[in-house]
């Protein structure tokens, strides 16, 4: 371990600059003159519309020009030359992850005249193989698919490529060119904000505080890696020099909804209960115009729903129960804790047999308590300290709190909490134009406890999972997944690089993560008990389907640390046409709960078979090489093509 974190200061120095996964978008293109000719020397600058900062860059002897790591959003654009005019585009839209192409003509004439081109055409990405979609902010608030659980990840549905996994597959999310949604990746503004455990993302961001989603769907450069499929990034909304705010509500509700037919058909004339309110407030504005922007939005979604058990719950009528309580042969203390929690039914529509006494059982009405207050916080802050630097910081903050009701009876309820946040700071500094760096340090933190209550069963230490199948359908006990615990820390290292050198555009890049994960599940650590009837159960019979009890909760360690490394270089070949060739090394060590397999060594026969600990990959090397093609000199038309190759994720 000692040898691994001293080669890991190591890659760290070494990459002192290097390139790491993209928060931003670049924004591209070629000055020419009337003729088509390249105009060299010609300066560029874009101002933000939302902070007014400004950027330059310089065309180079191909009349081609590069913004590397700008924030999304949109731009004014103007292009100044002695013996031009200046030319200036408004609109330009920047959008994360991409590389958008602007090629400007200017003419002959005065600097004092200016052609204004009032609505910039839509940039379009043609110098990389990369596929993706971008979705707005305005898509992220309108479109009715992000009202639904997943929020804004349910955007990623309408691109081509991206269906439902169909609940097939291993994984949280999509399915993004037919692979396992296991193999996707989640971010919010590059920061790693993937579950370890079971997938998925860490925090959710709520759909008002997005200022753009995009999703990779192929052929991405070595930046993005950790998995193959989706690259699924979060751009957090950002204050400006305008001061501005707004307060909102989702709603839906029992009284909005049709009454569904088969409920009309049993005379039911209202719904079952189901509230879902998600109502919260934004404001943004400057602390230092042109300097120190804040955004901040909070929203609190309570839901309130009825649960009932699927397929129904039988239980002994009074007159079954005091049958019972004659029948020879009948466990007390399994009676005794029955009809503890277990309420009479109130006619009796079927019998049931114990111990040749005839018992007549019924169907028990359960219609329990069921909500989840789901509390969401975002706080963004932008520094611009001058041109060379600028500051990001960003906080997540989610909290639920609700019923676990996995138990099948009310009576075995208990609290469900769930904590995660996620917070960045980045730091972007330009050496020169052609030359940028970013810093970026992030920690995330995710704490869901599943807790089996303060049951007692007496004579047992724990009270165990109970179920009575054929004829009560019943599961006698607290959650059948408690006890447990998770926690996942991570804490995340990335410094990045991007050098422009001529026609060369390159990218190198360290990513280093180191996850502290806790954990404590061990399956049946109470006891399941799975008897085929009553009869079984209350004569106190081994269970004639299943009876299993594990030896104690034991805690598992899921710590490791992750290091990444990748390389990359865009060439420009011509202005129309970009060779890309990369190659991305992962390196992830064995959780430190695993590597106790080397335990088992005990149990090895010399010749035979041997157990060892699991053995870490050190020969993870992923090549990507793609090409961009756009015929003419319009910028509007991109081919691409593209070869990539990655790793799967345990």
């Amino acid at each position: 371990m000692k040898s691994l974190l001293f080669a890991q200061l190591v890659a760290c120095m070494v990459t002192a600059f290097l390139f790491g996964q993209a928060t931003d978008g670049n924004l591209v293109g070629t000055i020419t003159d009337v003729t088509g000719a390249a105009v060299p020397g010609a300066v560029v600058r874009i101002t933000n519309r939302g902070t007014n900062v400004e950027t330059t860059a310089t065309a180079a002897a191909d009349g081609g020009y590069r913004f590397n790591n700008i924030p999304v959003g949109r731009y004014d654009l103007s292009v100044i030359k002695p013996g031009f005019t200046v030319v200036k585009e408004s609109g330009v839209t920047v959008e994360l992850n991409k590389t958008a192409t602007v090629n400007v003509s200017i003419q002959v004439g005065a600097v004092s005249q200016t052609i204004d081109i009032v609505a910039a055409a839509a940039a379009i990405d043609t110098t990389t193989a990369q596929v993706q979609t971008s979705f707005t902010a305005q898509q992220a608030k309108d479109l009715p698919a992000t009202s639904l659980t997943a929020g804004i990840l349910n955007l990623s549905l309408l691109s081509a490529g991206v269906a439902s996994s169909g609940a097939v597959g291993y994984g949280t999310g999509p399915s993004v060119g037919g692979q396992r949604p296991t193999n996707n990746s989640f971010n919010i503004e590059g920061v790693d904000n993937n579950r370890k455990d079971v997938t998925g993302p860490v925090v959710y961001v709520s759909n008002e505080a997005v200022s753009e989603f995009s999703v990779l769907q192929n052929q991405f450069s070595p930046e993005f890696g950790h998995s193959s499929g989706g690259q699924f990034n979060t751009v957090i909304k950002s204050g400006t020099n305008a001061i501005h705010g707004s307060i909102y509500e989702y709603l839906q509700n029992r009284n909005l909804n049709a009454i569904d037919q088969l409920f009309q058909n049993q005379g039911l004339k209202t719904n079952p209960r189901f509230d879902n309110n998600r109502l919260g407030a934004t404001a943004g504005g400057p602390i230092v115009k042109n300097k120190l922007f804040i955004y901040g939005n909070f929203e609190y979604n309570p839901q309130g729903l009825n649960s009932t058990p699927a397929g129904g719950v039988n239980a002994p009528t009074a007159a079954g129960y005091a049958a019972l309580a004659g029948t020879p042969g009948v466990s007390r203390t399994n009676l005794a804790v029955l009809k503890q929690y277990l309420p009479a039914a109130a006619v009796g529509t079927d019998t049931t047999t114990v111990n040749k006494a005839v018992i007549p059982i019924g169907p028990i009405p359960i219609v329990s308590p069921n909500f989840l207050n789901n509390y969401d916080a975002v706080i963004s802050s932008d520094y611009y300290i001058s041109e060379r630097d600028q500051l990001r910081g960003r906080y997540v903050d989610n909290r639920t709190r609700g019923i676990d009701n996995n138990s099948t009876l009310p009576a075995f309820y208990t609290p469900r909490t769930i904590d995660s946040h996620l917070a960045s700071l980045a730091e972007f500094h330009t050496f020169a134009p052609n030359l940028t760096n970013e810093l970026r340090l992030s920690y995330s933190r995710f704490n869901q406890p599943v807790d089996a209550g303060n049951f007692k069963y007496p004579g047992l230490d724990a009270f165990p999972n109970i179920l009575i199948e054929n004829d009560l359908n019943l599961q006698l006990g607290p959650d059948p997944n408690g006890p447990q615990s998770t926690i996942l820390n991570t804490y995340q290292w990335t410094e990045n690089v991007n050098w422009t050198k001529g026609q060369h555009t390159f990218k190198f890049g360290y990513d280093g993560r180191k996850l502290i994960a806790p954990q404590s599940f061990v399956q049946r650590s109470r006891g399941d008990y799975n008897y085929l009837n009553l009869e079984e159960f209350l004569l106190d019979r081994a269970p004639g389907d299943l009876g299993e009890r594990s030896v104690g909760l034991s805690p598992y360690s899921g710590n490791q640390i992750v290091s990444y490394l990748y390389a990359n270089d865009s060439w420009r070949i011509r202005p129309n046409l970009t060779l890309t060739g990369g190659v991305r090394y992962e390196y992830t060590t064995v959780p430190f709960g695993e590597q106790l397999q080397r335990l088992n060594s005990a149990a090895s026969v010399p010749g035979l078979i041997s157990f060892q600990a699991p053995q870490a990959q050190k020969t993870n090397f992923a090549p990507r090489l793609g090409l961009a093609y756009s015929p003419g000199k319009s910028g509007k038309t991109s081919v691409r093509v593209g070869f990539g190759m990655a790793y799967d994720q345990l």
